[in-house]
């Protein structure tokens, strides 16, 4: 079987805009994930890089439950197998 030898992903993370200072702080926190671009409405474009799929899901998951986020939606994603 293949398994991922590492993903990369984008995603829009939709925010309450009067927590987003928090929330970004939050997102920089989690191992592989940079915060790219923001606007003023909670929009927040995020760089996700992960050895796994699994890994990048948990940590998807882990980005919708801290407090002010709204919502998480996958723009682009990308995985390398081992051959």
């Amino acid at each position: 079987m293949n398994e991922d030898i590492g993903v990369i992903s984008s995603m829009i993370v939709q925010a309450r805009p009067e927590q987003i200072t928090i929330i970004k702080t939050r997102l920089e926190e989690l191992d592989g994930a940079e915060v790219t671009a923001e606007d003023a409405n909670g929009k927040l474009v995020v760089v996700l890089e992960a050895d796994t799929d699994r890994q990048l899901a948990d940590t998807m998951q882990k980005i919708g439950e801290i407090p002010g986020v709204l919502g998480v939606n996958l723009v682009f994603h990308h995985s390398e197998k081992a051959n």
